[in-house]
């Protein structure tokens, strides 16, 4: 397809990149990967100002954030609360003014093993969650959850603050420090009703796109930030007198590294493109976002932009040699954040599944026909 960044998506990449290369220098990360919270938590109220939050940010433009917040490790909870929670928020018309999670307490489908079962019951007094959940991103450093539970009609949405009654968010030792993982017990908590059953659905579809698609642009810029530190280093690093990077072995590596990382690139703004931008109405109604072109297109961009994050960051230590190993060089923080969008499981089934179901497809063998999406 031919796409291009317009002036206006420049400048934001541009924006964002000279606040996140101000604010958060590898130093700082690495700090702030070792203290006890994992995360900044007086960044909010700048993140509003700068933009990052708004409304009519289309699934281009956040993708942009996403791939730049990947490329530093922005060590707040923004991709959370926008890959994850946002959806099911701005489907209640509610705005995001504080830092969200996701918990699933409905699975779709069969449940995942280990899965967590939530349930919601009416009261006097509204609903009320009782149930648990094993794992949820960054629970200990946000403020809201949004969570998906049981009810007599079907699963439905609700949210509910960190600090409610009956609610213990206990934070579990993960690869990520700077993405903590949280076991969260719901006892007879207050919530209030974000989506419908009737809808619920309908919005967790959609809510699984955009999730993919940013979930896409952070591996792209992980796997950027990685690939930078590398190319840097065999610049820099001498052997025989010459640089390392002059040696076809290393050229080579970082050459393939390249490659793989601006491939991703292109699956995930693609995914971007397909999955309908609710601040443009007319496109939207122009393109079904659930469409299996737009599905096919998210599942390929995770697949590849988180092997392409984990193979950059494994490429970019080989290329450091011993330095890239050690406790004091950031890469490491990297390669974790790789390996922690590989093994992330809260976009539903293994999207492994669904393109080889795609591929393998026998009753209808043209189905499947690759097109760009003017239908070409």
């Amino acid at each position: 397809m031919d796409f291009a960044l317009t002036d206006e998506q420049q400048e934001i990449r541009r924006a964002a990149r000279d606040h996140l290369e101000r604010r958060y220098p590898a130093t700082r990360v690495c700090a702030l990967a070792e203290g006890p919270g994992g995360s900044e938590a007086g960044a909010w109220p700048e993140l509003i100002r700068q933009g990052w939050l708004d409304g009519d940010l289309g699934m281009v433009e956040l993708a942009l954030l996403a791939e730049e917040s990947g490329r530093c490790l922005h060590p707040t909870p923004w991709w959370t609360t926008v890959a994850l929670a946002a959806p099911y928020v701005r489907a209640a018309g509610e705005p995001l003014a504080l830092p969200a999670t996701f918990a699933d307490g409905a699975p779709e489908g069969a449940a995942p093993p280990g899965a967590g079962t939530v349930r919601a019951t009416r009261s006097r007094q509204g609903w009320l969650l009782t149930g648990q959940v094993p794992t949820v991103p960054q629970a200990g450093a946000v403020r809201c959850v949004v969570v998906r539970a049981h009810t007599d009609e079907g699963p439905a949405v609700f949210a509910c603050d960190t600090g409610s009654t009956g609610l213990v968010v206990e934070e579990l030792s993960t690869l990520d420090t700077l993405r903590r993982m949280a076991r969260l017990r719901w006892d007879g908590t207050p919530a209030r009703l974000l989506v419908e059953p009737a809808d619920t659905p309908r919005v967790a579809r959609l809510a699984r796109l955009r999730g993919g698609v940013l979930l896409a642009a952070e591996a792209v810029g992980v796997a950027a930030g990685a690939l930078e530190m590398a190319v840097a280093h065999a610049r820099l690093r001498e052997q025989f007198g010459r640089p390392i990077g002059s040696f076809q072995a290393v050229a080579h590596q970082l050459t393939d590294a390249h490659v793989d990382a601006e491939s991703a690139r292109s699956l995930a703004y693609r995914a971007a493109w397909l999955v309908r931008d609710e601040a443009f109405p007319a496109a939207a109604q122009a393109r079904d976002e659930t469409s299996p072109a737009a599905e096919q297109a998210v599942d390929e961009a995770v697949l590849v932009a988180r092997g392409a994050a984990v193979r950059t960051c494994e490429t970019a230590v080989q290329v450091t040699g011993g330095m890239g190993v050690t406790w004091e060089f950031p890469l490491h923080r990297w390669l974790r954040r790789a390996l922690w969008l590989e093994a992330f499981p809260g976009f539903g089934d293994d999207p492994h599944d669904r393109v080889a179901e795609r591929l393998l497809r026998r009753d209808d063998p043209g189905e499947f026909t690759p097109t760009t999406p003017d239908g070409r």
